[in-house]
């Protein structure tokens, strides 16, 4: 990243930063919400500024990662799990389930964009491959769960175990970490 692009991303954090900070941003937002759209624009102005070079296959699978994180668990695993128990998203927020699973579906798509990018690679990120099996299967298997059976709101009945999910996501992340360090 070049020293224009990086002063730049400094005074967008530090603007950023002093909005969340001082209260100016939205009253409406909760300091989640505030937080994650600050992450969200910082990542999209480093994006911008790398969009000078070709992407990397590291670079593609830090995208992937963060759609992961973002697209499936944080907009829908994690606020699924908390609505079955309180009703509720994460946050405390009303949820419209079936809209909630039906933006699932449309990140499903992509992810199976991810899926044959990911099943392209050389052998060299093997590694990588075999973790994205894995995380990618679990993915389809609690989506297809939320098909079948949706939840319904403060149903303690209702089973959502995310656990793998969290175990391979967690292992892609580091498995890309690690590439990156290299």
């Amino acid at each position: 990243m070049s020293i224009r692009n990086k002063l730049g991303l400094f005074i967008s954090v530090a603007v950023a930063l002093m909005l969340v900070t001082s209260g100016c941003a939205s009253k409406e937002k909760t300091d989640e919400e505030k937080i994650k759209e600050l992450f969200s624009s910082l990542a999209d102005q480093k994006d911008a500024a790398d969009t000078d070079k070709p992407p990397t296959v590291e670079s593609q699978l830090r995208q992937i990662n963060s759609f992961i994180t973002a697209s499936v668990w944080n907009e829908a695993f994690v606020n699924i799990g908390w609505y079955a128990k309180s009703g509720t998203d994460s946050t405390g927020q009303q949820l419209d389930m079936e809209f909630t699973i039906e933006r699932l579906g449309q990140a499903m798509e992509k992810k199976a964009e991810y899926d044959a990018y990911i099943q392209g690679l050389d052998a060299e990120y093997d590694s990588v491959k075999q973790v994205w099996s894995k995380l990618s299967n679990e993915t389809d298997n609690l989506y297809r769960q939320l098909k079948e059976n949706p939840p319904q709101a403060n149903d303690g009945s209702y089973v959502f175990e995310t656990g793998l999910f969290k175990q391979y996501s967690q292992a892609f992340a580091d498995d890309i970490r690690a590439l990156t360090q290299k």
